[in-house]
């Protein structure tokens, strides 16, 4: 039995949902770690758990999210997704660094207002990473 192409998307968008929670997850405990634990200021910081961020997303989306479009892959193939998801990611990643540093701006400094500085530009980020993912990097195989 073969799953309807919206009931497909809707189930690929949850998925994603969850690797982007994971991603959140990551982010956050590594911006923590980097201002908290190492004193660095938090924009720095930020930069960094983005990219950490990108990382963990790609190996949870092509394992788990968008498996089919990713199997079969050689090393040249799986090079090319993930400079491709990177390139998606950025749009995203700008997206959330902008509102990041807007409420950090605002006066964000301490460890919860911090979080909820990346949750809002996560959520901000959320669609454009999506469909840019889906539409560029892991396409369904024809």
């Amino acid at each position: 039995m073969t799953v309807s192409a919206p009931r497909k998307t809707t189930a690929d968008f949850l998925r994603y949902v969850v690797a982007g929670t994971a991603g959140f997850i990551v982010d956050s405990l590594t911006l923590l770690a980097l201002v908290q634990g190492a004193g660095w200021a938090p924009l720095p910081a930020r930069a960094i758990s983005i990219a950490v961020a990108v990382v963990s997303t790609w190996v949870i989306n092509r394992q788990w999210t968008f498996r089919g479009a990713s199997a079969g892959k050689d090393m040249r193939g799986v090079g090319a997704e993930f400079l491709s998801y990177c390139g998606v990611q950025l749009l995203g990643a700008a997206t959330s660094f902008v509102v990041y540093s807007a409420i950090v701006a605002l006066g964000a400094k301490a460890p919860l207002e911090l979080t909820g500085a990346v949750a809002a530009g996560s959520v901000c980020a959320l669609l454009v990473n999506y469909f840019g993912a889906r539409m560029f990097v892991f396409r369904p195989k024809a």
